[in-house]
């Protein structure tokens, strides 16, 4: 009998997973969590000596989709409170950080399209290495 996970199970191990990927991939970052993220800002990287990005974790286990899956950001909109979202995909244990535009919602395609569209498609693996800038 499999049990069904919540949503906070869900949330804490896509935190977990990006802390580590972030940890183990960028040695030179620091990693900062909230004690209390009632912002909406679940980890804070200092990427360099006073430059701080506020990361917001999603967890993401559906695909929307046959090709993409998305990630809904509807409370974000218009409040400045971060900078990147890391989207963690478990299903296939991948994580991507995606510069937040002030979006409702990011779709990110995992496969080509059936007709291989590839016009005005964000694809996951393109973010799938910390914005440096």
């Amino acid at each position: 009998m499999s049990k069904k996970i919540n949503t906070i199970h869900t949330g804490t191990e896509g935190e977990l997973f990006v802390k580590h990927h972030i940890v183990q991939n960028y040695p030179e970052y620091n990693v900062y969590v909230p004690l209390i993220d009632q912002q909406g800002c679940d980890l804070i990287i200092e990427r360099r000596k006073k430059e701080f990005l506020r990361v917001q974790v999603k967890t993401i286990t559906d695909m929307k989709t046959e090709t993409a899956i998305e990630v809904r950001l509807h409370k974000y909109v218009n409040k400045d409170i971060i900078d990147i979202v890391a989207v963690y995909y478990p299903k296939k244990s991948i994580v991507c950080f995606v510069p937040y535009n002030n979006e409702a919602s990011i779709n990110l395609a995992l496969k080509p399209s059936r007709n291989n569209q590839s016009k005005n498609r964000r694809f996951f693996y393109t973010f799938m290495e910390f914005p440096y800038e």
